[in-house]
């Protein structure tokens, strides 16, 4: 019982160093937003800082990924399930947006304002953090919400109590100021996780999160440049 409840501390602390770690990378790009109009020597080192410890927390997590997953080799891509997946957190979105707006008055979460908040100030920078956005953020954070969290709690055959638990930490990773805005990233979360889980292949739900991540940068492109 104790090394049980030990195994079980240890995978704890693990999931909590990983949500750490992922929240430092963006410090260096807030670091380069001080430099972005006197200094852009400053600027390229840390958005070089930047992209080195995003690449580094992808090594870690997919080693870790490696090291507890229960699905075995890949199954395989599935467009439709990407498609279909895609669908789902548009539509799911889009409601939940809708709640938020109607209820609380926003017209965005707080996290799109703070990656809004990071463009258009700098070239280099925005063009390293839509490239991070759209490939990085999904490929780091598909292996620590999906690969690993899903594969270190609960039996293969519970899917529900991995999606679930998988949708909560994945909005804790996300600034919210209300219950819809938590929502609205807890049900991309289950979305993510659900497709991983019924396609037995993580390269499914990157894809889902790359389409996602990339449609949204766009509309944040477009409202600051």
């Amino acid at each position: 019982m104790i090394k049980v409840i030990k195994q079980w501390l240890s995978r704890v602390l693990l999931i909590a160093l990983m949500l750490i770690a992922i929240e430092v990378p963006p410090m260096a790009v807030n670091f380069a937003l001080r430099y972005s109009k006197t200094n852009q020597l400053i600027v390229d080192g840390f958005m070089a800082l930047f992209i080195g410890l995003m690449l580094a927390i992808i090594w870690w997590a997919h080693r870790t990924y490696e090291a507890y997953n229960q699905l075995g080799q890949p199954a395989g891509i599935r467009v439709g399930w990407i498609i279909g997946g895609y669908l789902a957190i548009v539509l799911g979105m889009d409601i939940l947006s809708y709640l938020n707006q109607l209820i609380y008055h926003q017209t965005e979460t707080a996290n799109n304002a703070a990656l809004g908040s990071m463009l258009g100030h700098n070239q280099v920078i925005t063009i390293v953090f839509c490239f991070s956005a759209v490939v990085l953020s999904p490929i780091a954070e598909e292996f620590i919400f999906r690969g690993t969290l899903t594969n270190m709690f609960f039996k293969r055959g519970n899917i529900w109590p991995k999606v679930i638990l998988s949708g909560i930490v994945f909005s804790t990773g996300h600034m919210s100021t209300n219950p819809i805005s938590f929502l609205m990233y807890a049900y991309m979360g289950v979305a993510l996780a659900y497709v991983y889980l019924r396609t037995d292949d993580i390269r499914n739900s990157i894809a889902i999160h790359m389409i996602n991540n990339a449609i949204a940068m766009y509309v944040l492109l477009v409202q600051v440049v």
